[in-house]
């Protein structure tokens, strides 16, 4: 070791002579410090016969292990909040409780070097020191004596006297003006007896004069022996907020996953108990961030090789069946609509996307009736990972009884592309409630599913307008030729006079597009032709049936339609300009 005066510390690139700084392992290095204060706090938490600490502590020594085939030393300069190698940082914690950085400057080391060897023995007397020294009390030796007592060999460190702000060094007399030995002590000896005289005699006064020795007082003492400076009361208040604000909750979960990690079978069992209880009181609690966290560990946990047995894995997913259960999630649910739980977007998908199959209906529905667009987003894209993971459940769904449900899951078909989905969704088109009818005929559409492409059809009549409206815009999209002659009925109809221009213009145009050239006769009879008694149909229909030959795009449609550019109507030849202007813009 070397004890050098303050700010004269050699920062020259000694051990690194030679090397680019590009070449130093400093990716390592800093995985090292990592592994180290893992070590560390491993070596605080548990006795030496714990197999957690032996894991922190052997996955110590294999960091030093593989570093050493890159150098033969570890040497970093020592920061207030960092360790720095060739002027790159390679450790830095602002928590001055916390860092190791702090925990060396504090006392005066400023460099610190790593030799072959510190892996070995020597590793767990120098976690000794290092735990020895952020344990120690004020009053306690500091790191120096620590490592100085140690005796480390494969660790050298450098430091610098650590004086308090503003203290300077007393100069020395000259020589002639020093006085020798013996006149020192003559010196001291008179005075000293001068001074026991003086206090006899003041002792005799006192005792004729005073009377009996009354008790102590408060005045006896001298408070200001015991204050503190404003530093050491601002590191006190420091550490008291520190403490305040720990966060508990994470520790306790953190030495659990650590247990589970290398409990038996039989431990595993009842810390899972533990997260069991512990899961439905972070919910209620409102705490989405601990809940998401406990399901993350164990979903990495259950994924590792060799971890549980196949008895662990089903209890781990009987505590998610219980958790993604209706009761559950229906009460999570109303929680976060009346505002008990905080519907953070990324907490919350944190936690749902964890979900098994029993959640689907629940959050299904809820996304369904969600009016805020962030919770709704959630929800829906939680949905689509657990369908994904299971379609099966997607399409039992899609007979559910609650027609929300069934129409959420037959939107959640369409958007996926199950193309399985086409039988149940015809029969989701009987269903009595008309968001399920329309939410069916719009999946189905999507999926251009021909096998419920008939019961699509059947829809065109169906008591509600929107769903008639959706039926002839899927049967136009799929190009159903089926529907040909029930769309030549409807718009040769009676009844469709009566229906409004929405709906019109979606029937007529599904019958452009399927109908072909017996289309083009009926739809230029009705735009062009006159009745028995010269008259000619409303101005809507012969405007709909424009746009329907628009649709056709063949060369005969498009005669029809040159026919009628003359039409003095406006709303008419405005419908026949523009289904001319189409079909220019696609050729």
């Amino acid at each position: 070791m070397t004890n050098v005066p303050p700010n004269a510390i050699d920062t020259g690139a000694d051990g690194w002579e030679g090397e680019a700084i590009s070449d130093l392992p400093l990716d390592e290095v800093r995985d090292l410090f990592v592994t180290l204060g893992k070590a560390l706090r491993a070596y605080q938490l548990y006795d030496e016969n714990n197999p957690v600490y032996h894991r922190f502590v052997s996955s110590l020594r294999e960091a030093f292990q593989d570093i050493w085939q890159d150098v033969d030393q570890i040497k970093v300069m020592v920061e207030e909040r960092r360790l720095m190698m060739e002027e790159v940082a390679v450790y830095e914690n602002e928590n001055r409780s916390e860092s190791l950085a702090f925990l060396f400057f504090k006392d005066g080391v400023r460099e610190i070097t790593f030799l072959p060897g510190i892996e070995t023995d020597e590793m767990e007397r120098f976690l000794s020191v290092l735990k020895r020294a952020r344990d120690m009390k004020p009053d306690a030796d500091d790191l120096l004596t620590i490592l100085w007592e140690a005796d480390l060999t494969f660790f050298e460190y450098t430091y610098v006297e650590v004086m308090p702000d503003g203290m300077e060094l007393p100069a020395a007399a000259p020589a002639s003006e020093r006085a020798d030995l013996g006149q020192v002590q003559r010196a001291v000896r008179e005075e000293a007896e001068e001074d026991e005289g003086e206090q006899d005699a003041a002792d005799g006064e006192a005792a004729e004069d005073s009377p009996a020795p009354q008790q102590i007082s408060k005045e006896d003492f001298n408070p200001t022996l015991y204050s503190l400076d404003p530093r050491e009361k601002e590191v006190l208040r420091e550490e008291v907020e520190l403490e305040m604000n720990r966060d508990l909750r994470a520790d306790v979960l953190n030495a659990l996953y650590d247990r589970l990690e290398d409990a038996d079978s039989e431990g595993q069992t009842e810390i899972l108990g533990v997260l069991t209880t512990l899961l439905p009181n972070f919910l209620s609690r409102g705490a989405l961030e601990s809940a998401a966290e406990v399901l993350e560990e164990l979903a990495k946990m259950r994924a590792t090789e060799g971890l549980f047995d196949d008895d662990r894995k089903a209890e781990v997913d009987d505590l998610l069946d219980q958790l993604s259960s209706e009761a559950t999630l229906n009460e999570l649910m109303r929680a976060i609509r009346d505002g008990s739980i905080p519907a953070d977007p990324e907490l919350l998908s944190r936690f749902l996307r964890h979900l098994r199959t029993g959640a689907l209906g629940v959050l299904l529905h809820a996304s369904e009736e969600a009016e805020d667009s962030d919770f709704k987003k959630v929800l829906s894209s939680a949905v689509v990972g657990i369908a994904e993971q299971n379609p099966e459940a997607l399409l039992g769904l899609l007979t559910d009884g609650n027609a929300v449900v069934a129409a959420g899951a037959a939107r959640l078909a369409g958007k996926m592309g199950v193309a399985d989905s086409a039988p149940a969704l015809a029969r989701l088109m009987e269903n009595p409630q008309p968001l399920a009818r329309l939410a069916a005929i719009e999946a189905a559409s999507e999926l251009k599913a021909a096998g419920a492409a008939t019961a699509i059809q059947a829809r065109l009549e169906d008591p509600d307008r929107d769903v008639r409206i959706a039926s002839a815009r899927a049967l136009g999209t799929m190009r159903h030729r089926h529907a040909e002659s029930t769309l030549k009925r409807i718009v040769t109809g009676k009844a469709i006079k009566q229906a409004d221009l929405t709906e019109k213009l979606a029937v007529f145009e599904s019958y452009g597009l399927v109908g072909g050239m017996e289309a083009v006769k009926v739809l230029d009879g009705l735009l062009n032709g006159k009745g028995f008694l010269g008259r000619r149909e409303p101005a809507e229909i012969r405007a709909c049936a424009a746009r329907a030959l628009g649709r056709v795009g063949t060369d005969p449609a498009r005669q029809a339609l040159e026919k009628a550019k003359k039409i003095e109507d406006p709303v008419v030849r405005s419908a026949v300009n523009k289904a001319l202007r189409g079909k220019e813009g696609e050729t």
